[in-house]
């Protein structure tokens, strides 16, 4: 009887490359001979020592339409769609909900920015301020500081992107603009004149940094690098690819947790040709675009992270 031997296809996987034709994917090395590149990957999750599993399941906490989920350390909110309208509800540890604001315009993707105690929200037709577990009109600041020829904005921009950089300043991205308050932390004084940064299309993307922000349009992504003066910024092309609408991550990630040098931090986001980590100093480094050929066509998509792994969704 002939004997029959045991034959190891794999021991672990390097991820995934749809860059390259299958047989040409690498299949074992020589310090570990079962390391293969996968084609396909359907449902599993693989760790830092490549050990392949099938992904943790689900349990449903809420029957409904959500999107728009934000946490930043603090309180948690979501937008609810509802019939006719679409409400902010807080989301308890129990993962329960406790409504917040309702009658707001359906289909809009909520933007968020914490600061301090405050959440600031806007979707581009309504936005206001939670404060204290209740939702307080986002109105329009005065002028005190001294006499000048200055026009403000009547009413706070309906922006459709957030940012707040430390010291006070926050960017409020509006169509194909973003708007700088006036005043350190007077989030309702806004200059058309003055603070006022234009694109040749709607800005898809707003990302902050230490040294400055990335911003997208539907175009290509730029780095603003902050200069000498409250408005001053210099626009440098980060990447000639736009970012992916609502694919921002919340969270910053550590250059070190990701392999990379340096004790900085960055942000991730999705661009139409792979997963995006913009650095503090100002950076670009596209994650994945030697493994993965992106569809084309996909202009949205979402970012979570969770510790190191980056979860992605295009659509």
């Amino acid at each position: 009887m002939a004997q029959i031997k045991s034959i190891t296809l794999y021991t672990a996987a390097a991820g995934l490359n749809t860059r390259l034709d299958p047989q040409r994917l690498t299949q074992g090395v020589r310090d570990n001979p079962g390391l293969v590149e996968l084609s396909q990957a359907v449902n599993i999750s693989i760790d830092d020592r490549g050990l392949v599993s099938l992904r943790n399941g689900d349990t449903l906490a809420q029957a409904g339409e959500f999107h728009s989920l934000f946490c930043d350390g603090r309180d948690c909110f979501v937008v609810q769609e509802r019939a006719g309208d679409a409400a902010i509800m807080q989301v308890i540890p129990d993962l329960s909900l406790n409504g917040i604001r309702s009658g707001l315009s359906t289909d809009r993707r909520m933007a968020w920015c914490q600061v301090n105690n405050d959440t600031l929200y806007s979707n581009g037709v309504e936005n206001g301020i939670i404060r204290g577990g209740a939702s307080v009109p986002w109105t329009a600041g005065t002028y005190a500081g001294p006499d000048a020829d200055l026009a403000f904005e009547t009413s706070v921009p309906r922006a459709s992107h957030i940012g707040f950089r430390p010291g006070g300043q926050l960017l409020l991205a509006e169509g194909p603009a973003i708007w700088i308050n006036h005043l350190p932390f007077q989030f309702g004084l806004f200059s058309k004149r003055q603070g006022y940064i234009g694109f040749d299309s709607d800005v898809m993307m707003l990302a902050v940094v230490r040294d400055g922000f990335f911003a997208s349009d539907s175009h290509r992504t730029w780095f603003f690098r902050k200069a000498e003066g409250w408005y001053a910024y210099r626009q440098e092309l980060a990447e000639d690819a736009p970012a992916l609408l609502g694919s921002l991550a919340h969270d910053r990630v550590s250059l070190r947790e990701v392999g990379l040098e340096g004790n900085g931090f960055g942000r991730v986001w999705a661009s139409s040709k792979g997963i995006c980590l913009g650095t503090d100093d100002g950076s670009l480094i596209n994650l994945i675009e030697d493994q993965i050929n992106y569809p084309t066509g996909y202009v949205r998509g979402s970012c979570l992270l969770r510790k190191k792994t980056v979860i992605h969704t295009v659509y």
